[in-house]
């Protein structure tokens, strides 16, 4: 059994911002799409959890922003599991590639997921057949920080968004990807021409789905950070 899993990408045009550079979500997509292959390499893919009638959930991401990669840049996506922490399974990232024959580090990442039931919505015990499957010593990409997230209920109204059809992936809810589009869509103006994203922790916490308006709050934390709060508008 093959426990790491690396997917080369290659960047098109359309991808990259107005610096030619590919914007953080679309590294969040890429890591979705390794995760997804390598599960199925594994014996627990998207359809067979389907097939049972249950689903992988992205419950928190810790991610470290090194360099964003450009058009001319190849890109590697190498991902592994770590281990079963109660009902959560915890996926590591590195992100990586070459630049003009210089190997360059992008970007590190936690990830912890669990199995949601499709009818009930709710979170399940790990099932034995994926829990089972665990690598021994594996390495870790990051430690994992133990941080409180100051909740934003009160803080200031950012933007608000519609949830669209196209946001819908097949677990029937917003993907994991168009919340972070939305979190770094409503930043303020003046926080992106100021500053560079070096990273970030998001924990998901409810699904949204069509039809939902989510609006977005957020507030200057400590030591450069920029806090935000995704809520269901009703």
């Amino acid at each position: 059994m093959n426990w790491t899993h690396t997917e080369q990408f290659k960047i098109r045009g359309y991808e990259t911002g107005p610096d030619l550079k590919v914007p953080v979500q679309s590294l969040c997509g890429y890591m979705e799409e390794a995760a997804s292959l390598h599960a199925d390499e594994l014996g627990f893919s998207v359809e067979l959890l389907h097939s049972r009638g249950l689903a992988w959930a992205l419950a928190r991401m810790q991610m470290e922003v090194y360099e964003l990669p450009g058009v001319d840049d190849e890109v590697w996506v190498k991902t592994w599991p770590v281990a079963v922490e109660k009902l959560q399974y915890r996926r590591d990232f590195h992100i990586y590639g070459q630049r003009l024959g210089r190997r360059v580090d992008f970007a590190k990442a936690v990830t912890d997921w669990v199995v949601i039931n499709l009818e009930s919505r709710r979170v399940e015990r790990m099932p034995a057949f994926i829990e089972s499957r665990q690598p021994e010593n594996p390495e870790l990409a990051l430690e994992k920080e133990k941080l409180r997230i100051p909740g934003q209920e009160g803080a200031p109204r950012l933007l608000s968004f519609r949830v669209r059809k196209a946001d819908i992936d097949r677990n029937r809810h917003v993907n994991n990807v168009r919340f972070m589009d939305w979190i770094l869509e409503s930043a303020p103006d003046s926080l992106a021409e100021e500053k560079r994203l070096a990273g970030f922790q998001v924990m998901y916490r409810a699904e949204a789905v069509y039809g939902d308006t989510v609006l977005a709050r957020g507030s200057q934390g400590e030591d450069g950070t920029f806090l935000h709060g995704l809520f269901r508008e009703s």
